[in-house]
């Protein structure tokens, strides 16, 4: 007769053998045997983890020439600032889909890494090949992203018509209010107060708590010696800065962005 200790014996290893054969066929679904929709949408939500990067891995493998999958695979190496494995996985989709992903490219080159040159390549190459729709790399006009690079680079005349052509060419009621905003601080920072501050003022009908716009409003009035307005514009930019109203980002740092303690610097 079998004793209770061995029946309880033979039902743990039973129930060890249950899971240890549900976590590999869980392990093969996800990484072998799904589909590839379900495999790619399964690592694309855990973006950074090893798990995904080696889901990402077998699927590049599995599917050599799709520009997908390398191109998502790049992301958390660049996010983390892994340029090199990023760019290396970033260029191959960019080869295989240059209509998709050049804009993407630029944008990283732009804001990440800097490279103004490289970017408006990109931006201008993206914009040769979709000759018949504008495009928004990271859902920003290619124009307003082309005229930051010029004038990153110097060309500040180019840059301020770009952002015309940015404001032009984004449909009616969906003007980003940031193309108005550093097309006004070009003017600025080339000594062009007066059209700067008339644009700064357009900016706050869009976006009232603005901390940038009442920030660069507030040297203005400063350097014309205004003192009051001044103050007045700082104390805003200051109270809508420390509310979150400022343009930041996670990974980078803005093109033109601000600190406290650029603001401080005005009381």
């Amino acid at each position: 007769m079998i004793s209770f200790r061995t029946v309880g014996k033979i039902f743990f290893v039973g129930l060890q053998i249950v899971v240890i054969a549900l976590s590999s066929a869980h392990f093969i679904y996800h990484y072998f045997a799904g589909s590839y929709s379900h495999r790619f949408h399964y690592a694309e939500l855990r973006q950074g983890s090893l798990k995904s990067d080696r889901i990402f891995s077998i699927l590049g493998m599995q599917y050599p020439n799709n520009a997908d999958v390398l191109h998502e695979r790049s992301v958390a190496f660049n996010k983390r600032g892994m340029y090199a494995r990023g760019f290396q996985l970033l260029d191959s989709a960019v080869h295989i889909d240059p209509a998709s992903y050049l804009g993407y490219r630029g944008w990283i080159k732009l804001h990440m890494l800097r490279d103004y040159k490289g970017a408006l390549r990109d931006f201008v190459l993206q914009d040769s090949l979709t000759a018949n729709h504008l495009d928004y790399p990271m859902s920003e006009n290619i124009h307003f992203l082309k005229a930051i690079c010029y004038d990153k680079l110097g060309d500040h005349e180019t840059a301020l018509t770009c952002f015309d052509t940015a404001r032009t060419s984004s449909m009616d009621g969906f003007v980003d209010y940031k193309i108005d905003l550093y097309q006004a601080i070009v003017l600025f920072q080339n000594h062009r107060e007066t059209d700067a501050a008339a644009i700064f003022r357009q900016v706050l009908v869009q976006y009232p708590k603005c901390s940038e716009a009442y920030y660069y409003l507030a040297r203005i009035h400063r350097n014309s010696n205004r003192k009051d307005e001044a103050a007045a514009c700082a104390s805003r930019a200051q109270a809508y800065y420390l509310q979150g109203y400022t343009l930041k980002n996670a990974y980078n740092e803005m093109p033109y962005e601000i600190y406290l303690e650029d603001i401080n610097l005005l009381h």
